[in-house]
């Protein structure tokens, strides 16, 4: 049973070409959306170039009138856009930093599926129960003649498996016909 469990899980291990295909998506996407918080930070400092232009003008507004009902609404205006900076500056601190690198948020979600079998082979209980619960969607079934079952594999194993690579064709491009009525 032992046996045939590790064979099942030796099955589960993506080719190179495919794992690293996926590592490569994976990457491609860290990078837009670290691109994706560049540009929204720099609008954000394009916002806060605006607030303290508005702010400047309202100093300008208050040097040059004498009602103070207006010199209280500019400056009550100006504390708002004091706020607003102020959030907008604590927006920009958090966009487009990630708290750690690609390869240390992702290693080990990549060498798990990578090799399923190593963190098997590991003395733990709790690395087998790992296993398990990450490797397959269902609980496993198992036959005393045939063996496992066809087992649920969680998303991960299924969208790296190679089984329906390469089966797929085109339509041929002569003898397309429209449908007439």
């Amino acid at each position: 049973m032992e046996g045939d469990f590790e064979k099942l899980l030796g099955d589960m291990k993506p080719s190179k070409e495919l794992f690293f295909l996926a590592a490569d998506i994976f990457t491609d996407l860290w990078n837009a959306k670290r691109e994706t918080a560049k540009q929204e930070a720099e609008h954000i400092r394009r916002d806060i170039i605006m607030i303290e232009r508005k702010t400047e003008q309202f100093f300008d507004r208050i040097t040059e009138t004498d009602s103070e009902t207006l010199i209280t609404a500019y400056e009550k205006k100006i504390r708002k856009l004091e706020e607003e900076k102020i959030i907008l500056d604590e927006k920009i601190a958090k966009c487009g930093r990630p708290l750690h690198s690609f390869d240390e948020t992702y290693r080990t979600a990549f060498t798990f599926p990578s090799n399923p079998q190593k963190l098997w082979s590991s003395d733990r209980l709790e690395h087998k129960r790992t296993v398990l619960k990450l490797a397959f969607s269902e609980p496993l079934q198992y036959c005393k003649k045939r063996g496992y079952r066809t087992s649920q594999k969680s998303l991960p194993f299924t969208l790296l498996e190679e089984s329906g690579m390469g089966k797929y064709d085109m339509v041929p491009t002569p003898r397309i016909e429209l449908w007439t009525f």
